[in-house]
């Protein structure tokens, strides 16, 4: 990289460890706002320029670092098809004004313009239809022309052609020689350029060009760039730049959906971030409210990053780190009063506080207003000497009977303790303090405090969810009311008795960011610990090394779920959030000829899982899918 480049505010920004939000995709919007799909999209900057404005306002709302120029194909080839090659300079410099002019009436500072160049849509050959001169020729009038419009950088993007993409390099190279270049690849499912060229030969090339940030952009959604950034990283150290599509198209009617929901979108930018991808951004079918879920991610891992520097524990999210003091008087003591023994907080408790082994089973609250089926099974458990009822809050981000009003009814009308899931989805703050007092108030006493699934995943996909803080910070606070204090800090008189549960997965594709945020979790309070189903027990044992290699002393309760079927299993493999079933065990459940034959494979697995684990751990939890607690009990049975 030249000097002049080098320093560039851009490239300034990703040596300091800066990650740069970018915007999504730009014809996805302007055809969301009536405009057909066979309009020329670049033409718009002359002729609807406020419509191209209220789209980059958008994503700079949004909180986007880098807008993209409405000029993706705006070459003299694209154009010429809309009988507009003589607009060329013209298109260009607009688009590059236009979003000169969003940044000024977004008021925000910092944020920077790429120039977008897509490919020119012809095919390149050295000696025609369209030669490598004629094709550098109209890259350099499209990147000249930006530039003349005040572009920050150049983005090549969605090419498939390497020989195509040189051309562009030296074009930008050529007419704007100071200003950085991004280079993006379009791949396929199995990582190779939509030509069949090889990912690793693709970007080796690109190294070798000295291209300033490297990447891939279109065709295909998250999961595959992810898995394409290890062949990246053997091949180059240049930075990176992602934009996936919001998946795959799907044709519905006639019309074409993207179906990757801004939820999906952000937990995939926490992955792209922890893998050091410097610019990270949406292209096909993403919108500002995916940019805005991404922005949320930039922001937790920007809290999680000071955190480690600054040596500051108990959070891993902006969310996480709100400082609850806002309202405190300066003359209320701190620290609060001494916590309530965790052997009078409960049976279950008091049985983990003495190393006794315990035992839960889980039950959803009714889908409706009956209860008779739910009392009648924890009657049921009860006797079978099962310690407590696990009630999950809206699992998979479905609406049920209340789990806070479920778990009261089966402590007083069944006699048995339960342990309450409690997400952070569907309250603020407030909602949250207020619930927990209630909780203790009238008797619940055993929580596991967990961030929940989000409500896209569920029934109600545009219900809103709240996720004022996610179970770091809902630890920290329940462990403030457990000393006697509020959200503000001041002092609540006798203070609550919850025995502080929380989650942990030890199979997480990303263990050590796991494994971070449950130090972070402990270090908040928790008190003791329920693992995701466990179906491998090599997960399980390396999560027990490690926090008794970090010297964590908590209590483990492992999650045990005994499979239904084949279609179970397959089920909780590709569609439930943190568990991963081996393929082993998959092959041993296509094995039963019956349903019974199944359920019984299902329960032997589960059995098997139990008995090696043996005294490793304090405790199971039991699922009974369907309601079947009989399969749940058959695990622990003689």
């Amino acid at each position: 990289m030249n000097e002049l480049r080098a320093r560039h505010p851009v490239m300034t920004a990703i040596e300091s460890g800066r990650a740069l939000l970018m915007d999504g995709a730009m014809g996805t919007e302007l055809y969301a706002k009536g405009t057909f799909i066979n309009k020329c999209f670049e033409e718009l900057n002359l002729t609807s320029p406020a419509l191209v404005v209220e789209v980059h306002l958008a994503y700079l709302r949004a909180g986007a670092d880098i807008i993209s120029t409405n000029s993706w194909g705006g070459n003299r080839f694209k154009l010429s098809g809309h009988n507009l090659h003589d607009k060329v300079r013209e298109i260009n410099h607009k688009a590059a004004e236009i979003a000169r002019n969003a940044i000024k009436a977004a008021g925000r500072d910092g944020i920077f313009v790429a120039g977008s160049v897509g490919p020119l849509g012809v095919r390149i050959e050295p000696w025609g239809p369209t030669s490598f001169d004629e094709a550098r020729h109209a890259f350099a009038e499209q990147i000249q022309a930006l530039v003349s419009g005040g572009i920050d950088l150049i983005s090549l993007e969605t090419f498939s052609d390497i020989s195509e993409l040189q051309q562009a390099v030296l074009a930008a190279r050529e007419v704007a020689p100071g200003i950085p270049v991004i280079a993006q690849i379009a791949i396929n499912p199995d990582g190779k350029s939509l030509m069949g060229t090889p990912l690793e030969w693709a970007m080796k090339k690109l190294d070798e060009w000295e291209v300033d940030v490297v990447g891939l952009n279109c065709s295909v959604g998250p999961q595959p760039m992810m898995t394409a950034l290890p062949k990246i990283r053997a091949t180059t150290n240049r930075p990176l730049c992602v934009q996936p599509n919001a998946g795959m198209p799907k044709l519905v009617e006639g019309r074409t959906f993207y179906m990757s929901t801004p939820e999906y979108f952000a937990e995939f930018t926490k992955g792209f971030l922890q893998s050091g991808v410097n610019i990270i951004g949406g292209c096909c079918g993403t919108t500002p409210d995916h940019i805005r879920a991404m922005g949320n991610a930039f922001r937790h891992h920007a809290a999680m990053a000071l955190n480690e520097r600054t040596g500051q524990k108990g959070a891993d999210s902006g969310a996480s780190r709100i400082e609850f003091a806002g309202t405190r008087d300066e003359n209320t003591p701190h620290s609060g009063v001494a916590p309530v023994p965790a052997v009078e907080k409960s049976a279950w408790a008091r049985k983990i506080a003495a190393g006794q082994r315990v035992c839960s089973v889980e039950l959803l609250p009714p889908a409706g207003v009956k209860t008779g089926k739910i009392m009648e099974q924890s009657k049921k458990l009860k006797a079978a000497g099962i310690d407590a009822i696990n009630i999950p809050d809206g699992p998979r981000a479905s609406a049920r009977m209340s789990a806070i009003l479920t778990a009261v009814m089966i402590e007083k009308r069944a006699g048995i303790e339960t342990v309450l899931h409690y997400t952070c989805r569907d309250r603020n703050l407030l909602g949250m303090q207020s619930d927990m007092l209630g909780a203790h108030a009238i008797g619940l006493r055993n929580m596991l405090l967990v961030t929940g699934d989000p409500p896209k995943m569920g029934t109600y996909p545009n219900a809103t969810g709240v996720f004022d803080i996610d179970a770091i910070g809902l630890t920290n606070m329940v462990s403030r009311l457990n000393r006697g204090l509020d959200l503000g800090g001041r002092p609540i008189g006798e203070p609550t008795a919850l025995s502080v549960g929380v989650g942990v997965n030890p199979a997480h594709r990303d263990f050590e960011y796991e494994m971070k945020r449950f130090r972070y979790k402990v270090e908040a309070g928790a008190e003791w610990c329920i693992t995701q189903p466990v179906f491998e027990s090599a997960a399980l044992f390396r999560f027990l090394d490690y926090i008794d290699k970090h010297k964590i002393r908590i209590p483990v309760i492992a999650g045990v779920w005994p499979l239904l079927s084949l279609r179970n299993a397959i089920f909780m493999k590709n569609e439930v959030p943190g568990v991963v079933i081996p393929d082993g065990i998959i092959r041993r459940m296509e094995k039963p000829q019956d349903p019974e034959d199944a359920k019984k494979t299902g329960v032997e697995i589960a059995r098997e899982m139990v008995e090696e684990l043996g005294s490793n751990i304090q405790g199971l939890q039991l699922s009974a899918p369907f309601g079947r607690i009989d399969l749940a009990l058959a695990i622990v049975s003689p």
